[in-house]
């Protein structure tokens, strides 16, 4: 019995375990499928701003496009260069206006701030120029702090005639100006953390050109890179986490009150599936013996599938006067004689066996196989004398003597409800005078 109870518990243990376990992968999934939904609107949202920042960038923000345009057309003509450069230093965002011819600066303008940068080497500037001179494309920097103190992006455009690199136009605007256009801020007001970097084409350092406020940590965050021809990332993630927090909260919340109701719903139908165990038990056994009764005894060998293969050997014994001793002597001498018959019928059949109470003062015994006769003689007297009840409460006595019977199956009949209640009834009509005579092996 606490074997089957403790394979009982510890199979209850095992599914409540894979019923948490299964709850925490269905948590987990919906985890990782809010998380992969949220992470493509941010992808989504990157591509549109990737889009929106190089048009930016490469459009009219830098103001080179025009300058470079005339000077392509004839580039021995440059006395209209200061006015353009005049023009544009009006407005308030153009820090400077600076022209290269070859590796040479040529004009530097305002000339107040930038002029002692005229006659240098291309070398002596930053790298920015000598690599828009060797890819021959647009170059955008920034921000870095001009000669003149001012934090500006530095828009770099190569002037190529008839195919050749003649020179380059570079157009320097404030950083606050160009980072305002590029409406970083519509991120954060969309529910975004942001940082947009640049890897420095000098030294390859990480150049932090706009962050969000606060300081965050994006190595998790969502990633977009561009060349401008250096290498542009912009990072984005949700300010309130890829899952945030209430949401986890209620996913947790949710996968445990399943995990809850299925172990509750396993308990109950595992109590349930035990109580009903114990109903049949109970029907099939004997409460005052813990024997079975007649219908257990029966049920229980019909379950073998006996046969011709498989004979028993059926010991039927009687108490003589068990009921009026009974009755006579209480109810705890009663009680006190039934507890020990199981044991007493242990001790004294040998062999494979199961003992059943099939009567008020009436039990049978199934030894599995063909027991000889002499032995059979034996096994039925062990069996008389250990039934025998022998009782004293106060001043009354009682002695009552036990009877036996025999039968094999399916010698003497292959139906074996029929087998034990003709031998039952063979007890019952035999009643010797003396103790022990008329012991039957019924044929």
């Amino acid at each position: 019995m606490r074997r089957s109870a403790w394979r009982g518990g510890f199979g209850f243990a095992l599914l409540s375990l894979a019923a948490v376990a299964l709850c925490a992968a269905l948590g987990m999934a919906v985890y990782n499928e809010v998380k992969d939904i949220r992470r493509a609107d941010a992808d989504n949202l990157l591509a549109s701003f990737q889009q929106t920042i190089e048009l930016k960038l490469k459009g009219g923000l830098g103001e080179t496009g025009d300058l470079v345009a005339a000077l392509e057309v004839d580039p021995s003509d440059e006395a209209w260069l200061p006015a353009a450069a005049d023009a544009l230093l009006a407005r308030d965002e153009v820090v400077g206006v600076l022209y290269v011819v070859d590796d040479t600066m040529r004009y530097a303008f305002p000339e107040s701030d930038f002029g002692n940068m005229v006659g240098r080497d291309l070398s002596q500037f930053t790298y920015v120029f000598t690599l828009a001179k060797y890819t021959d494309g647009f170059v955008v920097e920034g921000p870095v702090t001009l000669e003149n103190g001012v934090e500006s992006f530095v828009f770099v455009e190569p002037v190529d005639v008839d195919g050749a690199y003649h020179g380059e136009v570079a157009v320097a605007l404030k950083a606050d100006f160009v980072i305002e256009q590029l409406d970083l801020s519509l991120l954060e007001q969309g529910g975004y953390l942001y940082e947009l970097w640049a890897v420095s084409p000098q030294d390859g350092r990480k150049d932090v050109i706009a962050v969000s406020d606060g300081g965050h940590d994006f190595s998790h965050a969502a990633k977009a890179t561009f060349g401008m021809p250096s290498e542009w990332t912009l990072s984005v993630m949700p300010a309130d986490g890829w899952v945030p927090g209430l949401w986890t909260a209620a996913i947790v919340a949710v996968a445990t009150a399943i995990s809850l109701l299925l172990v509750g719903l396993m308990f109950l139908g595992e109590r349930t599936r035990r109580m009903e165990r114990c109903v049949e038990r109970a029907k099939r056994t004997d409460q005052e013996t813990g024997m079975y009764n007649f219908d257990g005894f029966v049920e229980m060998l019909e379950k073998e599938r006996l046969g011709p293969d498989s004979p028993l050997t059926l010991i039927c014994a009687t108490v003589d006067d068990f009921e009026e001793t009974s009755i006579a002597m209480g109810r705890d001498a009663r009680q006190e004689y039934l507890g020990k018959v199981l044991g007493e019928i242990d001790a004294a059949v040998r062999g494979n066996q199961v003992g059943a109470r099939v009567g008020c003062g009436t039990f049978a015994v199934a030894i599995r196989g063909r027991v000889g006769k002499q032995v059979l003689v034996d096994t039925m007297r062990s069996l008389e004398l250990a039934l025998m009840w022998k009782v004293r409460a106060g001043d009354r006595k009682a002695f009552c003597r036990a009877r036996s019977a025999a039968v094999y199956y399916p010698e003497d009949g292959d139906d074996l409800v029929a087998l034990l209640e003709r031998t039952i009834k063979l007890l019952d009509r035999d009643k010797p005078e003396g103790f022990g005579s008329n012991r039957r092996r019924r044929k």
